[in-house]
């Protein structure tokens, strides 16, 4: 949706899922090469202070490199995020939010198929001790629009034309589409 001012909101995004991810072990603060998989499970990615920390964060475009904050939200945030929240029936696996894009080139970009999401946050990561490790107490700094993200193009701004609406005809006047 497109506000009067011009400001894209994508609606229902899914901004963070359940599951595993691959990470690089420097990203765990560990030493060693190859990929550790990661468990972001239901009690943790769903808890109300996970959900509730993601509420009012900037958008960002790409992620940047270092947190965002008051001292340099201005050079990073693009839009923010409201209305978080755990998904239903296909989604429960996610959580959704709104996104309100307020920068031009981010918006052009998301119009041009940028469009995967990527959430920046801190949490804790504790070992499973088989060699993998889950995710816990995590807080949410920004959320980022980006070209691959790790979880996948499930979790992405979605665009498809709402069931029952009919395509309007450019060339139509004004009077045929209000009157039609």
């Amino acid at each position: 949706t497109r506000t009067p001012e011009g400001y894209l909101i994508c609606h229902d995004v899914p901004i963070a899922r359940t599951g595993t991810q691959q990470y690089l072990p420097k990203e765990l603060g560990l030493e060693g090469e190859g990929l550790i998989t990661v468990f972001r499970n239901e009690n943790e990615v769903f808890k109300p202070a996970a959900i509730a920390s993601f509420e009012g964060k900037p958008v960002t475009d790409n992620h940047p490199p270092v947190d965002v904050m008051p001292d340099n939200y201005s050079i990073y945030t693009k839009g923010v995020v409201q209305n978080v929240r755990r998904g239903n029936s296909d989604q429960q696996d996610k959580i959704l939010a709104d996104l309100i894009i307020y920068d031009a080139n981010l918006i052009a970009e998301i119009e041009s198929g940028k469009r995967e999401i990527s959430c920046g946050y801190d949490c804790l990561y504790k070992n499973n001790n088989d060699g993998t490790y889950y995710q816990a107490n995590i807080i949410g700094n920004h959320v980022a629009v980006v070209d691959n993200g790790r979880a996948g193009s499930t979790v992405s701004i979605k665009d498809e034309k709402p069931k029952g609406v009919k395509q309007v005809n450019k060339k139509d006047n004004i009077f045929k589409r209000m009157y039609n």
